[in-house]
């Protein structure tokens, strides 16, 4: 078995390896032409190609995990645009203890989602100061309501920068005189979101910076304008030192908030309310549908066969993919012991009712896995690498070392699996070190301790500097060709520019459409080549009236 893998790692390492000089090349035509929209003054569209760039690199892995030369263009496009009207903002110092947070993200349409999660755990924890939050893409979504009510009993205030006129450099604008009243900014943006960037980029107009690494083992923009990254795991702490340039007295540990979690039911109330045999053992999953993607002709479903057939009384619930994933051969070889459900959104009673929590795959799911064993639920992820060095692709929090059970491959799974499944004593031992641990450090006062170190070194650290003389280089090693395996979308260039017609110049908008709609025959979305900002003010509420009359 050990030499198979060995031999099914080396595959692994030939065919992803030549896969990523080619998306590089792509990255790096991509950057050419952002650049030079950027010499020639055209700043919008340059922004707008850098994202398609970011956002390349950051689902269809280059070797890279940041990128100097494409920061670069966008530290370049802030220093052109700043506004000369604003003072300078006083370098930090020891005795200043903010009190005014901007939190900026990206879009938090859902509030179940982790960034959304992490940004209202932390107001909740964090009630001595005032929280406020701009988003850079939200509109024409709602924001969820448990976020403004307690943005604004925080006395903060909410900003949508696509609501107004006007490309990413006009919201860079808006959120640079935004953050202008704040003691601290908090980044919580998509990895390949621009505006920030460009908002930040003069470090004497802007009040520190922490960047909140949500997406630690994936390329993503900010470390140029960053004072300290606060990463979420230790190997992604690692990662940002290695590979994205972050100087160590930069680069922290904050770990993931949770919410105290207060048990309701016992797991067999729990089960006899969710209509699941009291006397069965629960295997229970809880992610975003692609996060279990097949993986080498083998889904997530069908890894749990053997030790279905194998243990009669096993159920499996999994929720998040739906009917994402074609399982059904596996669901009618366990006679209907393996669910599948969508988005749920309340899952403490599913938390109450597992025996065992199986991490999914080839994602792992972070969040999850700490708010199941926050409930005293034993975690079992998956680890197919031979090497320390694809830590970045596995589960490691703070708090679980010694308590996560993790195994390299299929059997390891079923065996230990099998044992949690058997063993009563073992499953509550398990989980009831791994809770204690969980609460111990994701909660409360010592996360807010974590917090306050955080915040004292933003405060306290001269404003980062870079210099623009960094090349990016590519590397084609681990975990870089893992990543491509697990983790690339299968998403064409075409796939990337298309949503972002509306937000383009109107020469770069045109261009792009007819050549778009040449391709792909799609001449009557007409409506593609409307700026955004009619978009969502005229078009889209025009529309939505339109079909609510067709239905009546």
């Amino acid at each position: 078995m050990e030499k198979l893998a060995n031999n099914t790692l080396s595959r692994w390492r030939e065919e992803n390896s030549l896969l990523i000089p080619q998306n590089f090349e792509v990255f790096r035509n991509l950057v050419a032409e952002a650049r030079d929209f950027a010499d020639r003054g055209n700043y919008n569209a340059a922004a707008v190609y850098a994202e398609i760039a970011a956002f390349h690199a950051q689902f269809k892995h280059c070797g890279l995990f940041s990128s100097p030369e494409l920061e670069n263009i966008l530290l370049t496009i802030g220093r052109q645009i700043t506004q000369t009207t604003l003072a300078p903002t006083p370098e930090p110092s020891l005795s200043k203890r903010p009190k005014n947070i901007l939190h900026v993200s990206t879009n938090i349409s859902s509030p179940f989602g982790g960034i959304p999660r992490f940004i209202r755990r932390w107001i909740q924890q964090d009630t001595q100061r005032s929280h406020s939050l701009a988003l850079t893409k939200q509109a024409p979504n709602e924001v969820p309501q448990i976020l403004t009510e307690l943005v604004s009993n925080s006395h903060g205030k909410i900003f949508l920068l696509n609501e107004t006129i006007g490309g990413f450099v006009s919201r860079a604008k808006r959120l640079r005189k935004i953050a202008a009243t704040a003691d601290i900014v908090v980044l919580h943006i998509w990895e390949h979101d621009v505006i920030p960037i460009i908002a930040f980029a003069n470090k004497e107009l802007s009040p520190p910076i922490i960047y909140v690494n949500h997406g630690d083992h994936c390329f993503w923009l900010g470390a140029a304008v960053s004072d300290v990254v606060a990463n979420l795991r230790e190997s992604g702490m690692r990662l940002s030192q290695k590979r994205r340039g972050i100087e160590a007295e930069r680069n922290m540990l904050l770990p993931t908030i949770l919410e105290p979690s207060h048990r309701q039911l016992s797991r067999t109330q729990a089960k006899q309310q969710l209509g699941i045999d009291e006397n069965s053992t629960l295997l229970l999953s809880i992610a975003r549908a692609p996060k279990y993607r097949k993986t080498d002709g083998i889904s997530f479903a069908d890894a749990h066969v053997p030790l279905l057939k194998k243990h009669d009384r096993a159920i499996l619930v999994v929720i998040g993919p739906g009917g994402s994933e074609d399982w059904s051969t596996a669901i009618q070889q366990t006679q209907g012991r393996i669910i599948a459900l969508g988005h749920t959104e309340d899952t403490a009673v599913y938390y109450q009712a597992a025996d065992i929590y199986v991490d999914s795959y080839p994602f792992v799911s972070i969040t999850s896995l700490l708010e199941a064993g926050s409930y005293g639920v034993p975690l079992v992820s998956r680890y197919p690498y031979s090497s320390d060095a694809c830590e970045i692709l596995g589960a490691d929090m703070p708090g679980l070392t010694g308590n996560l059970i993790r195994v390299h491959d299929l059997e390891e799974y079923t065996t230990v699996l099998s044992r949690l499944v058997a063993d009563e004593e073992l499953r509550l031992s398990l989980g009831e070190a791994t809770r204690r641990r969980i609460v111990e450090v994701h909660m409360g006062s010592n996360w807010q301790h974590n917090l306050e170190e955080v915040y004292t070194r933003a405060a306290s650290l001269p404003r980062v500097k870079v210099t623009s003389s960094a090349m990016d280089q590519m590397f084609i090693t681990e975990p870089d060709v893992f990543w491509i395996r697990d983790h690339s979308w299968n998403c064409e260039l075409d796939d990337m520019i298309q949503p972002r017609l509306p937000i383009m110049p109107f020469e770069q908008r045109l261009y792009h459409w007819m050549r778009l709609a040449k391709k792909h025959g799609w001449q009557n979305q007409i409506s593609l080549l409307l700026p955004e900002w009619f978009r969502l003010r005229y078009y889209l509420p025009l529309r939505s009236v339109l079909k609510m009359g067709n239905r009546q």
